[in-house]
Parts: C-alpha cells; sequence; structure tokens
C-alpha cells in the first residue's frame, strides 16, 4: 500500500462520523431545493384527504409502511412535519396513528440524534474545560427533565431537542425515555383531531394547525413542562443549602 493510499484512508475514516450528518443535510437540502413543501401544506390535505382516504382502505399495509417511513425520514432532516402527520395519520389509521406518530417521531429523533452525537458531539466532548464542559455536565446531570420540558413545550421545535441531545453526548435510553413522555400529549391531541378531519373541512374553517396553541391546551402543556423542571430546581435548592 503506497503512502499516498494509506494517508486517503486515514483521512476518509477519520472523517466517516460526519457521513450520517452529511446524509442527512443533503436530504433536507433536496427537499427544499426540490419544493417539496408545498405538497405538505394544511390546504393540500384538505384538497385530497379523500383521495389519500381511499388509496389507504385500497391498500392498508402499504400505507401504513409508507406513512411511517416517510415520517421517521422527514422529522430525522429536521423537516417540521409533526403536526400535520399526526392529523394526517389520526384521520387515515385511527387511533393506531398514536403509536406510528410516536414511533415514527421517535426514530426520526434518535437518527438525528445518533448523526449530531457522533459528528458535533465529539468535538463537544473535547472540550475539557471553560463554559462548555460547564454547560455540558449541567445538561447531562438533570438531561431527562430538561430534554422532557422541550418535548413537552408546545412552542418548542422537536428538531431542537434531538440535536440538544446528541450535541451534548446525552445517554441514549435517556433520550429515547423524555422523547417518548413528551411527544405523548400533543400526538395523541392531534391523532384524535385528525379522526374527524374530514367532518371539520366540510363544516368549519379551522387553523388545526394551530390545535395546541388554543389556551385550554397551551397551558396545561406548559405547566407540565415547566412542573418536570421541579426535580431539577429542587436538586438545586437542596444542593445550594448542603453546601452553606
Amino acid at each position: 500500500m503506497t503512502k499516498k493510499s494509506l494517508s486517503a484512508r486515514l483521512v476518509s475514516s477519520r472523517h466517516a462520523h460526519w457521513l450520517p450528518l452529511v446524509i442527512l443535510a443533503a436530504l433536507c437540502f433536496l427537499f427544499f431545493y426540490f419544493k417539496l413543501q408545498q405538497y405538505l401544506t394544511l390546504d393540500m390535505l384538505r384538497a385530497y384527504h379523500l383521495v389519500l382516504a381511499q388509496w389507504t382502505a385500497s391498500h392498508y399495509l402499504l400505507a401504513i409502511i409508507l406513512y411511517t417511513v416517510a415520517f421517521t425520514l422527514l422529522i430525522a432532516c429536521t423537516i417540521p412535519v409533526g403536526t400535520l402527520f399526526s392529523l394526517l395519520g389520526g384521520f387515515l389509521f385511527g387511533q393506531i396513528a398514536i403509536l406510528l406518530a410516536i414511533l415514527s417521531t421517535t426514530l426520526g429523533g434518535m437518527f438525528l440524534y445518533y448523526a449530531i452525537r457522533y459528528s458535533i458531539g465529539i468535538k463537544v466532548n473535547k472540550k475539557s474545560d471553560g463554559w462548555i464542559k460547564k454547560f455540558k455536565q449541567a445538561f447531562q446531570e438533570n438531561a431527562f427533565y430538561y430534554l422532557l420540558m422541550l418535548r413537552l413545550l408546545p412552542i418548542c421545535p422537536c428538531w431542537v431537542s434531538n440535536i440538544s441531545a446528541g450535541a451534548l453526548n446525552v445517554r441514549l435510553k435517556t433520550f429515547l425515555a423524555a422523547t417518548v413522555l413528551g411527544i405523548t400529549p400533543s400526538i395523541i391531541i392531534y391523532v384524535l383531531a385528525g379522526r374527524s378531519l374530514d367532518k371539520i373541512f366540510s363544516t368549519r374553517d379551522i387553523p388545526l394547525l394551530d390545535i395546541v396553541s388554543a389556551p385550554s391546551i397551551f397551558f396545561p402543556l406548559l405547566g407540565l413542562a415547566f412542573l418536570s423542571l421541579f426535580p431539577v430546581i429542587y436538586k438545586s435548592v437542596k444542593k445550594h443549602r448542603h453546601k452553606r
């Protein structure tokens, strides 16, 4: 083996951990380059929801597979489709869509989490001093509660939690537990709303994507988000008193 080929292999292996993130970034770029976002709107769903329902009835298993794969990939590529796909899933599949949406959101988040962890997370992990180290340690000590809060906050995009967990090297089981618990309430709300999508579209003009913004839903979710931080606050107060 020549020195040139050996050095090339070393360089490629040294940067191989960036490959998953590069692939996801490329998929995201292609998604917006071909303007596919125009097909993932409430107006488009309103126009084609009956056609989708008829096709799903004829190809039920294939529809579930395509729905789950598409949902997972879009979440992994940081495309904000959680609300729309949860509504669509509720309309097409009924209550089983709760499990499908949780599975897709969790898997998609996990793919992005791993891509970030083994690229950016490696760089962050090498920072053994300064404010980065302190911030990372503080986040990791209460990672479950911080991630749960981010998941529960109605105004916080899903990808923020995925990237944060990966960049700060949060343990996988902590990430998965906080993800499943945090996304379940809003997914249930949207899936149940999606079950009546045809009636809603035919009788009223309702901004369905803003259901969670309604005060009767938003404030309880906001309350749950802040309640999830109580253990962190309690530990901080207890530690402060112990030092005194």
